[in-house]
């Protein structure tokens, strides 16, 4: 057994391998940072997972850098021993090129493909860190829930795209499973304030009742108005407790739905707004409401929300109030749950 040869050989595999898993650094790199900054962008209120993910991009590609710099050492030692074991057979890729177009000599410089995955990798770490520091900054210096919070309809309105989606991937009947068997079979006059995506309102629809859709961000509902283009839907503009709308003027309703609505009423308007929905509520009618119980999402306007207090002032407007259950949150945060309540006239 020649030596020499099946040590060259051994080598020279070695080096093949790694050249290849070198070339996989950058898809790696672009990988894991896409996917990260993809996910900070659909968490933007989860500020501890945003911090994660984005430390995560930062350490992730300064090890890749590191890495990346420690596959070409090794690579040049066996280029080293390639290089002296077989001189007459070893290609030469050094910078010999003596043109005078600088492009062209910084292409054949030693290790400039290195360096350019080099730079990459720096400019990811260094982009995931500045986002970093703005993020924390901002809800650091301007989260000022008196002058820098959005108010909740410019929250929506600037985050239309985002939030449909994942209001359209939750079922009507995963979101209300307590109001499906409760539905009589007949046509109905119904109410949906802060009909959001549109996605309730368009069941009801779907099942033959009549329904106006209350939607105070322009942005969601012109967003509903696209997704959900079948008859049956008044979109109207409104909020309580005016509701003033002229389609509203005088009306009854059969059902009233005011889902994930609450928490964005200020303390001040919530009696009002239960003596607004008393008012359009037929003599037969029920309201159906959801309470937000867990921290406030930052960025936009949101007020405490307690359980008892909301029941003794739907009391106090006149209704009757039946617990419907508590739930867990279908979009999976962990620190929300939800209460659901029918609210019906008379006893």
């Amino acid at each position: 057994m020649d030596l020499k040869s099946e040590a060259y050989q051994q080598n020279y595999q070695q080096f093949r391998s790694l050249n290849q898993i070198m070339w996989q650094i950058p898809v790696l790199a672009m990988t894991l940072t896409g996917g990260l900054w993809f996910g900070v962008s659909r968490i933007p209120e989860n500020t501890w997972l945003v911090t994660a993910l984005l430390l995560t991009a930062v350490v992730g590609n300064g090890a890749l850098f590191a890495v990346l710099f420690r596959f070409r050492h090794v690579m040049d030692c066996y280029l080293a021993w390639l290089r002296q074991a077989a001189p007459d057979g070893f290609v030469d890729a050094s910078a010999n090129s003596t043109t005078d177009s600088r492009l062209e000599r910084f292409c054949n410089r030693d290790k400039t493909v290195r360096n350019l995955f080099s730079f990459m990798l720096c400019w990811s770490a260094l982009c995931s860190l500045a986002l970093l520091g703005a993020f924390w900054y901002e809800q650091t210096f301007q989260q000022d829930p008196m002058t820098k919070n959005l108010d909740a309809i410019e929250f929506y309105d600037q985050h239309a795209a985002a939030l449909a989606d994942s209001y359209e991937a939750v079922s009507f009947e995963d979101a209300y499973p307590f109001l499906i068997s409760t539905l009589p079979t007949k046509s109905l006059r119904i109410i949906d304030i802060g009909s959001g995506s549109g996605r309730d309102a368009a069941w009801f629809a779907s099942k033959g009742h009549s329904v106006i859709a209350v939607e105070p961000s322009s942005s969601m509902r012109a967003l509903a108005k696209a997704i959900h283009e079948n008859g049956g839907i008044e979109w109207i503009d409104g909020q309580l407790p005016e509701l003033s709308h002229p389609l509203l003027s005088g009306a009854k309703f059969d059902i009233a739905l005011m889902s994930a609505v609450w928490m964005h009423i200020p303390p001040e308007e919530r009696a009002p707004c239960l003596a607004r929905l008393y008012e359009l509520l037929s003599d037969e009618g029920a309201a159906f409401v959801t309470l937000r119980i867990g921290p406030s999402d930052k960025g936009r306007s949101m007020y405490s929300v307690d359980a008892t207090e909301f029941e003794q002032s739907a009391q106090k407007a006149g209704f009757s109030v039946n617990s419907e259950g508590e739930f867990a949150d279908i979009l999976g945060r962990p620190n929300v749950r939800w209460l659901a309540y029918r609210l019906s006239k008379g006893p």
